[in-house]
């Protein structure tokens, strides 16, 4: 690896070092530790929002996906994002921030038993996104080896310990408020490196034009907006990716940190101008990978997931790849630290609450389980083995599936039972684990091209309508009215 880049990434480690050393000395209470004591404002957020989202998923897997498929995740993952965005800030945004007035409210489970007044509604959620957390922060681990193994000439293996280990060093501290400024910083840098990158890629494959030609002479669906999936993949995505965007606890829980309504309005065009540049990027390299590997101008790769790094530091200039990969870096870190404040606040505060069980000194043991995460997720992405993309996919798609019943319907409207949020979301985790894992041995029982994560998120969606319609001959008259206030958007 070139020395330029080596120093850049390692600036970079030092930068991300010092957002953990600085959060760790603010971090005093584990509402610090959870919701950054709801002192962020909403350029913060927006860009932490989109950061989170367009990480190793979005840019390892977007591109080794453009790579290998075509334009068909172009149009059915990285349009319908950004619309899941919108869907997010306008139906959810004021609801979530009046959930959060309404007292201690730090996490899913929190929102879930104030909603339902039931505490095995808050140990469901609890569980869901703890086995979620392992899904998705596996593909956070495989781009971190991928990209750390490209730097420093290890296996991908080591790559992952180590970037990991990094990871741990600072959210153990600083919890999300290192994570919040770590999205921060990464946001900004990316917007700057994907502008750069962007040129750069369609220059090495010799213009619109020509890349456009090459791919139609190889195979003209690699150019056509769906590539080469399978037609019913596209809605698939959009459907998983657009309204199963507002249910990703990334994204809802940050609304408990913000500190003002006033200016949630902007949070959309922030977020969403963000994610589409550095899209650019992803589609630029991804269609260059594509455009030199067919003119036998690019170095063989073991995966599609090691284009991105690949293409970096074979083509683009030392500097340029120092900060796309700084960024990228920055990218997967600030998403992971996410998921791990999530998946330790379920383990150290839902859980226990769920079965009326005191935790004392639940920021210590806090610290502890995002340890402990760490572990597991590393040891989860390994054994699954799978690509980026379809690993991210499956972690999205549990999400979708098992809180967008509960959490977003619960909080829209006011005929949602507990009995619904409960059986939709074990019947969600339930259908993503069997089919994806079942996948690995041979058991796939859906259609050639259908979406697990799809196929689950509208089961789960059809059976918290029926249970709730079955079940639910009180359930409006039992939200209390501070609470009906917060549904009914006021």
């Amino acid at each position: 690896m070139n020395t330029t880049i080596v120093f850049i990434v390692g600036a970079y480690m030092a930068v991300v070092l010092m957002i953990g050393a600085w959060a760790t000395v603010r971090t005093k209470t584990s509402g610090d530790f959870y919701i950054a004591g709801r002192s962020l404002g909403v350029l913060v957020m927006a860009i932490a929002v989109f950061s989170s989202i367009q990480s190793g998923f979005g840019v390892v897997g977007g591109t080794s996906t453009v790579t290998a498929g075509g334009y068909g995740f172009v149009s059915g993952v990285m349009i319908a994002t950004p619309l899941g965005f919108a869907l997010t800030w306008f139906m959810l945004g004021k609801r979530m921030m009046g959930v959060g007035d309404m007292g201690e409210i730090y996490t899913v489970g929190d929102v879930a038993e104030l909603r339902y007044k039931s505490k095995a509604a808050r140990g469901t959620m609890a569980v869901v996104v703890v086995l979620g957390v392992l899904g998705y922060l596996g593909t956070q681990v495989l781009a971190m080896g991928i990209v750390v193994a490209a730097i420093f000439d290890v296996s991908t293996t080591t790559g992952a310990i180590i970037g990991m280990a990094v990871l741990g060093l600072y959210v153990v501290g600083g919890g999300i408020l290192a994570g919040v400024y770590t999205d921060l910083f990464q946001g900004l840098l990316m917007l700057v490196a994907s502008m750069i990158a962007f040129f750069y890629a369609i220059d090495s494959g010799g213009g619109i034009s020509d890349m456009t030609r090459t791919l139609i002479s190889e195979n003209p669906d690699l150019a056509s907006p769906f590539g080469i999936s399978p037609f019913i993949t596209i809605p698939c995505w959009i459907f998983l990716f657009s309204l199963g965007g507002s249910a990703q606890p990334h994204g809802l829980t940050k609304f408990l940190m913000l500190r003002e309504r006033g200016s949630l309005k902007w949070g959309p065009l922030i977020s969403g101008t963000g994610y589409a540049i550095t899209t650019l990027m992803v589609v630029g390299i991804g269609s260059a990978v594509s455009v030199l590997t067919i003119r036998g101008e690019f170095p063989e790769i073991a995966s599609p997931d090691e284009s991105f790094t690949a293409y970096l530091t074979d083509f683009a200039p030392p500097v340029v790849a120092g900060l796309v990969i700084a960024g990228l870096l920055a990218a997967i870190m600030s998403t992971g630290s996410s998921f791990l404040t999530l998946g330790a606040s379920s383990i150290v505060r839902d859980l226990p609450r769920a079965f009326n069980l005191p935790v004392r000194r639940e920021l210590m043991w806090s610290r502890i389980a995002v340890g402990a995460l760490l572990v597991l997720s590393t040891a989860f992405a390994l054994y699954i083995g799978s690509v980026v993309a379809l690993l991210g996919t499956f972690g999205w798609g549990t999400f979708a599936a098992s809180l967008f019943p509960a959490l977003v319907l619960g909080l829209l409207w006011k005929g949602g039972t507990k009995e619904a949020a409960i059986s939709s979301a074990i019947l969600g985790i339930v259908l993503n684990f069997a089919l994806e894992v079942g996948g690995k041995y041979g058991f796939r029982p859906l259609p050639e091209g259908v979406v697990v994560g799809a196929f689950a998120f509208a089961v789960s969606l059809v059976v918290y309508i029926v249970v709730s319609m079955v079940t639910g001959d009180k359930a409006e008259t039992e939200v209390d009215a501070p609470l009906a206030a917060v549904i009914d958007g006021n």
